[in-house]
């Protein structure tokens, strides 16, 4: 019995420090990332398959009205996306990327979930079809804007200088070195690439190149993450 009290006794501060450290780790920002994960292997998915191109944006869209559900007027709208995808195509790019780069990053959190949720919830319904689950793309949408709102407090905190509501909170906490950063960004890379990779998420013609491109550039996006935290400290540690 004196044996059991005293494992019992050694296991419970252990199962509190556990606690704690999972109570220290900001699990929107664990969100934050993922979403501009999603949006970075997307930008390359779609780079990589031609969609950002005229014809494939004009293809890419049509699919959508053929085998969609969603209401008349929606289609009517993407029927003039399509008819001018010479200029949509490249904007979706460019705004897709930077939604990626923005999120992972954390800058303007607030603002940038609540649109990303926006451009979700357009996705979600031009993809409304009988093939496809209702919560594919509706879950995601849920979650850009739990991070959003989530945020938006701060961001629109007057008491604040704009510079730092606009960087936001630091997502890495102050007792995280730069050598455990480093590992985040690499592993974070590699995870990346290897769900892509078996998942095979692009298809067999392009899946290894969408895999090492998104997961280089994830990595990265993290390296520079944890570089502009140490800029949020600074910038929290000045009155």
């Amino acid at each position: 019995m004196a044996t059991r009290d005293a494992t019992a006794a050694v296991a419970a501060p252990r199962a509190v420090r556990a606690a704690a450290a999972l109570e220290r780790v900001r699990w929107l920002s664990v969100l934050r990332v993922m979403l501009g994960a999603l949006f970075v292997s997307v930008f390359f998915e779609n780079l990589n398959k031609h969609l950002y191109e005229a014809k494939g944006y004009a293809a890419l869209i049509g699919g959508y009205r053929a085998e969609g559900n969603a209401p008349g007027l929606w289609k009517d709208f993407e029927k003039f996306i399509a008819d001018h995808g010479s200029f949509f195509a490249p904007a979706q790019a460019v705004f897709e990327l930077s939604l990626g780069v923005l999120l992972v990053l954390g800058i303007g959190t607030g603002l940038v979930a609540l649109v990303t949720a926006g451009h979700l919830t357009a996705l979600w319904v031009s993809e409304l079809a009988p093939r496809r689950w209702v919560w594919e793309i509706l879950s995601v949408v849920v979650i850009a804007a739990v991070v959003g709102l989530s945020a938006l407090p701060s961001l629109l905190d007057g008491r604040n200088r704009a510079r730092v509501r606009l960087l936001g909170p630091p997502t890495f906490g102050p007792g995280v070195g730069a050598t455990a950063r480093l590992a985040v960004a690499a592993l974070g890379g590699l995870a990346l690439a290897g769900v892509i990779l078996a998942a095979k998420t692009g298809g067999t013609a392009h899946y290894e190149d969408v895999a090492w491109q998104s997961g280089v550039t994830f990595g990265a996006l993290l390296v520079l993450l944890g570089l502009l935290d140490r800029r949020r400290e600074r910038e929290a540690s000045v009155p």
